[in-house]
This record gives C-alpha cells, sequence and structure tokens, in this order.
C-alpha cells in the first residue's frame, strides 16, 4: 500500500482546513506564552512539559497534512478485476466506472472510493481504506492536545501558585 498524495478542490474544505490551522498556530503560541512558560519560570513546572506539549502539537500537524493529502483509496479508471471476483463489483451509476460493492461514490470528490467512510471536510478528504489509519491517528493526537491544554488550563486557574509578574507584557510593567 504505497501513499499517494492527493488533493480536493473543494472551497469549503479549504476554509474549513484553514480554521483548523488558524486555531493550531493560536494556540501554539498563545498556550506557551500564557500559561507554561510563565509557570516554568516561576519553578512551578518542568521544562519537559512545554517540549512535550510542542511535540504533541506538532503530531497532531503532522497528522493532518498526511490526512489531508494521502489518497483515501481512489479507484483507478480501468481496474483489472480478475475473473472469480467479478461478482463482487457492481458499476456506479454516477462515474459509470467499476467499483467493488464496499466502494463509495463521494460527491465531494466526484469520484469511488474503495470502503469509503465518510467525506470530512476538516481534512479536506474522503476518509477510505488508504488513509483511515492516519484520520484515526489526527483524531488522537488532536484529542490528547486538546487535553493537555486543558490540563494546563485547570491546573492554572485551580491548582498552580498565582503568577507574580501578573501584569508583565513583553518584559514592560503596567502600572
Amino acid at each position: 500500500m504505497g501513499l499517494r498524495i492527493h488533493f480536493v478542490v473543494d472551497p469549503h474544505g479549504w476554509c474549513c482546513m484553514g480554521l483548523i490551522v488558524f486555531v493550531w498556530l493560536y494556540n501554539f503560541f498563545l498556550i506557551p506564552e500564557i500559561i507554561l512558560f510563565p509557570h516554568y519560570e516561576e519553578g512551578h513546572i518542568p521544562g519537559v512539559l512545554i517540549i512535550i506539549f510542542y511535540g504533541i502539537a506538532i503530531f497532531c500537524l503532522v497528522a493532518l497534512v498526511r490526512a489531508s493529502i494521502t489518497d483515501p483509496g481512489r479507484l483507478p479508471e480501468n481496474p483489472k478485476i480478475p475473473h472469480g471476483e467479478r461478482e463482487f463489483w457492481e458499476l456506479c451509476n454516477k462515474c459509470n466506472l467499476l467499483r467493488p460493492k464496499r466502494s463509495h461514490h463521494c460527491s465531494r470528490c466526484g469520484h469511488c472510493v474503495r470502503r469509503m467512510d465518510h467525506h470530512c471536510p476538516w481534512i479536506n478528504n474522503c476518509v477510505g481504506e488508504d488513509n483511515h489509519w492516519l484520520f484515526l491517528q489526527l483524531c488522537f493526537y488532536t484529542e490528547l492536545l486538546a487535553c493537555y491544554g486543558l490540563m494546563f488550563s485547570f491546573c492554572h486557574y485551580y491548582y498552580f501558585l498565582p503568577l507574580k509578574k501578573r501584569n508583565v507584557v513583553r518584559n514592560v510593567h503596567i502600572h
């Protein structure tokens, strides 16, 4: 199973992807600036927790890119069907191609996909046989990053000692 690159021309999907990248960048820079670095400087948390946050965030972005550009299992236009398996194939009524019975036609992408689960606008791609595990990997890293960020937000407000440098913005004190 080779991972082929696949792009979908869908403005709705591009908007969803843009929103995800914006939120990721916002959190990638904001959470460390507001929560992690100040508490690290005051000795409330070890530096390894900051490295773990950045590691999970980068894994999350890499999983997003891989799930977005990997071919989900698009069927070729002239498939070579073994004679013993012809009864397991049917004709798609939208693109007039032969496809296995568990394949579905995606109206957004405009082609049939093997074992298609759904078309996900958040990755701007179908989730099918070849990229399903990448989509699950993205879901796992996103959940891990969200829980990690929520844990630090909770600790920031309810567990950590109050910050001594409360009104410090880029080394300028506000009085």
